[in-house]
């Protein structure tokens, strides 16, 4: 599965660049998901407590962080994600990309998601996936404008 986002943040292009290439500021705008551990400057451990259709679920994950260009504008990042019983559960592809647009800056986020077969159904995926990303929307705009 594939997304595609957009939005803007009322904020220059170094700060919003400084906030989504650090792993542990980008993390915490996830709704309900935190870093755990940090065990290089580009792989972390993360935890991640989601709704999924009508039923909350926790997840763990290992972000590791491919590109961090400031020249391109751009962070790319993998999360290879398990259930809470450590079963593997897919992972997903990350490419953020910025624009400086007068005093907005905007923030492109195109996902690449596979999940394991069987899992979640790609319909719950989406919905699930929306709402993750209105709510990561107003993170960021708070913690770089904050």
């Amino acid at each position: 599965m594939q997304f595609d986002n957009s939005f803007s943040v009322q904020a220059p292009l170094d700060e919003v660049f400084a906030a989504v290439s650090d792993v542990e500021r980008v993390v915490s705008c996830v709704p309900g998901a935190a870093v755990t551990e940090r065990r290089s400057e580009n792989v972390f451990d993360v935890a991640l407590r989601a709704q999924v259709g009508p039923i909350f679920r926790r997840f763990t994950g290992r972000v590791t962080v491919h590109e961090r260009d400031r020249a391109a504008r751009r962070v790319v990042m993998t999360n290879r994600a398990s259930d809470a019983r450590g079963r593997y559960v897919g992972e997903a592809r990350i490419e953020i990309g910025l624009a400086e647009l007068g005093s907005h800056t905007n923030v492109s986020i195109y996902s690449r998601v596979t999940v394991a077969d069987g899992m979640l159904a790609e319909k719950t995926i989406t919905r699930g996936s929306a709402k993750q990303m209105a709510g990561f929307a107003a993170n960021l705009r708070a913690l770089v404008t904050g």
